[in-house]
């Protein structure tokens, strides 16, 4: 299947190597809104074609999807007009940066049959069931608590500025409430949550806690003014599970009560990117408009969950 990307950042070079490493697919063409840039990335990764606007690439016939790489606020645009031009689309974490925003684009796929999918590659990762295994297995007893945190200290303009979606939830507090539905499930309510905003008026530091009706807690926290030690930790009744990430995805460790390592596992991965884009790419060819590890419904449930953590901390984005 022909796959083209928009954008050249980080997140971009990333699936690029993914890319060009499976056998599912053929990397075509790339935009960015710098030619030079366009012209750069093509050249890195032996792209035939190379756009300096995202229009032209979208207007591509060739093109069979399309994945959206760009800051957070130009997510819905480019889906809608990906979809409206028949482009299946793939588009980075968060898929837009409210509900009603991803709502939308999923009625424009349903309107055109077309396939979008958000991706949040942790819910591609084959080894999420061995995690659930373990925790419903028995073997250190029953889950207790799950705490999740991911951050680190950036200074980039793009994670201050509320015009281009910053703040940490976005961009890393949507893995532990990912962490917890995956791990505990969506049957939670938010407890308690605070934040610390920036002068510009952004998350850089968050605190959640979700309390299931089983008695289960998880708690999360994300930032970008400090850095955490982005883990996932279960706690059960007679030991823990440590999930390392993002660098280390796919690293798990358990240990008994007293901290005594009893099992490792470290699946194969390339870059972590190839679940989500065979995954896509299985669904597309078979006629289907969304991804089974990540429904629509269950992007929207995200969604939502981040929209009343804003609402409860007062943040609102000027473009929403």
């Amino acid at each position: 299947m022909k796959v083209s990307i928009i954008g050249t950042g980080n997140i971009a070079h990333a699936m690029a190597k993914t890319i060009k490493a499976v056998e599912c697919a053929e990397f075509y063409a790339v935009a960015s809104r710098n030619i030079e840039s366009a012209r750069e990335f093509a050249k890195e990764f032996d792209i035939p074609v190379a756009y300096g606007s995202y229009d032209e690439l979208i207007n591509d016939t060739e093109t069979e999807l399309v994945y959206i790489s760009t800051i957070h606020p130009l997510h819905h645009e480019l889906s809608e007009k990906s979809l409206c031009r028949k482009k299946s689309v793939l588009c980075e974490k968060p898929i837009t940066i409210n509900r009603a925003q991803a709502e939308d684009l999923f009625r424009t796929s349903k309107e055109n049959n077309v396939f979008i999918c958000e991706a949040l590659w942790t819910r591609f990762f084959p080894w999420i069931k061995d995690v659930r295994d373990l925790i419903t297995g028995g073997e250190i007893g029953k889950p207790v608590l799950l705490d999740s945190r991911f951050g680190n200290r950036v200074r980039s303009e793009r994670f201050y500025n509320p015009e281009l979606g910053g703040g940490a939830l976005l961009d890393m507090g949507i893995y532990n409430i990912t962490a917890a539905d995956l791990l505990f499930g969506s049957d939670f309510e938010i407890s308690d949550t605070a934040c610390i905003l920036s002068d510009t008026g952004i998350d850089e530091h968050n605190f959640t806690m979700l309390k299931y009706p089983d008695g289960k807690r998880a708690y999360l926290t994300s930032s970008i003014n400090m850095c955490l030690d982005s883990k996932i930790k279960v706690f059960c009744e007679r030991g823990y599970i440590e999930i390392f990430g993002p660098s280390d995805w796919g690293k798990i460790k358990i240990f008994d009560t007293g901290g005594k390592l009893i099992h490792e596992l470290e699946p194969k991965r390339m870059t972590g990117y190839e679940f989500e884009l065979q995954s896509c790419i299985d669904a597309i060819k078979a006629g289907k408009t969304e991804c089974g590890e990540i429904s629509h419904d269950k992007t929207l449930f995200i969604m939502n969950v981040m929209d009343e953590l804003r609402a409860a901390w007062g943040m609102k984005y000027p473009n929403e």
